[in-house]
């Protein structure tokens, strides 16, 4: 069985075109992540309220950890926007 990852953190708009939403994965999430399955990108299976999709975590040179971006999609289907806090969970595909 696939090990699911829960947290909650808050919703930001990555600066530039495009209306990019992210979260940052936790620092301690980040970190066994990397240990387990490397440095690049990560496919995963998120999920949110009743909403599920398929994305990558995606490496965050700033932050040392991952960040994992929230389709318009999801978004829009149920109501998040910038600095909401959401709980959130994924496990690597």
């Amino acid at each position: 069985m696939k090990k699911v990852y829960k947290f909650k953190a808050g919703v930001w708009l990555w600066p530039g075109v495009g209306a990019w939403h992210f979260i940052n994965v936790p620092e301690k999430v980040s970190e066994e992540i990397r240990l387990k399955y490397g440095k690049g990108m990560i496919k995963v299976k998120s999920s949110v309220k009743d909403a599920t999709w398929d994305t990558s975590l995606f490496p965050h040179k700033k932050s040392k950890g991952y960040l994992l971006c929230i389709k318009s999609s999801v978004r829009k289907k149920v109501g998040i926007y910038e600095n909401d806090i959401i709980g959130i969970s994924f496990s690597v595909v």
